[in-house]
């Protein structure tokens, strides 16, 4: 995909400008999510052009879904996300971050030379990396899905260290419906991903797996609770590890 801006700056800018803004009049996000996600999608548009946007607008549009199905039985079981659901830049740091030194770090070596797309080695590269670049997407979105599916269908959940039943809710826990729920998420950007012609479907079925394993190590990670790493940096781990699971796997199978 091409580096350079894909459009005149009025629309690298004015395009998360909208989006962020019909978010936060719709309520969707709180206004800490609002500053800090229109320069961060100002960014992945610019570095990752059209295709890297979508893929951070289709993460946010199934995250926000999720959140919200079924939200008043998931506050009545206390488990639903805060202040009706809208996230903060708290959010948006944790779970986009990756996304954003991916595109930063392919621009480096694109500009420095290092990365030649004239060569197959350099294809090879940039292919990788934009497997990588999804892949932390899907463990973010596997991730939200898991929790939010999980604490409204799941009706077994049980410890990853004990393997014993825990209440809903409860950090690091898993239950059968939000694995499967967490594994589709992680599918649905991998062919959101392929769709746009960002990645191959080989890279599609990389991110998928990647994605998903990401999430469930950040669950295992959890089973120990926060003393750790604290929420924001387990998800910002979560979405580290499923970019390189992702990759990893993609080099296996192309």
């Amino acid at each position: 995909m091409d580096l350079s801006p894909p459009a005149a700056w009025p629309w690298i800018v004015g395009l998360p400008l909208g989006l962020g803004g019909l978010a936060l009049a719709l309520g969707w996000v709180r206004r800490s999510a609002f500053i800090a996600g229109v320069p961060f999608g100002a960014l992945v548009l610019w570095l990752g052009g059209l295709g890297g946007f979508f893929i951070l607008t289709a993460f946010f549009l199934w995250g926000t879904a999720v959140t919200r199905l079924g939200y008043s039985a998931k506050a009545a079981k206390g488990v639903a996300e805060e202040q009706g659901g809208r996230r903060g830049s708290s959010h948006v740091l944790a779970n986009c971050g990756t996304g954003l030194l991916i595109l930063i770090l392919r621009a480096v070596l694109v500009r420095s030379g290092t990365l030649d797309l004239n060569t197959m080695d350099g294809l090879l590269a940039e292919a990788v990396l934009w497997v990588a670049f999804v892949a932390s997407f899907a463990a973010a979105a596997s991730d939200t899905s898991s929790s939010e599916i999980g604490q409204l269908y799941g009706r077994n959940t049980v410890s990853l260290r004990t393997f014993r039943a825990v209440p809903v809710g409860t950090e690091g826990a898993v239950s059968m419906e939000g694995l499967l729920g967490g594994l589709g998420a992680a599918f649905v950007l991998g062919v959101v991903g392929a769709g746009l012609g960002v990645i191959s479907w080989k890279g599609a079925a990389a991110v998928g797996l990647g994605g998903f394993l990401g999430n469930f190590m950040e669950s295992l990670a959890g089973t120990w609770g926060r003393k750790m790493l604290p929420h924001g940096g387990l998800n910002f781990a979560n979405t580290v590890v499923g970019a390189l699971f992702g990759a990893g796997i993609y080099l296996l199978i192309r």
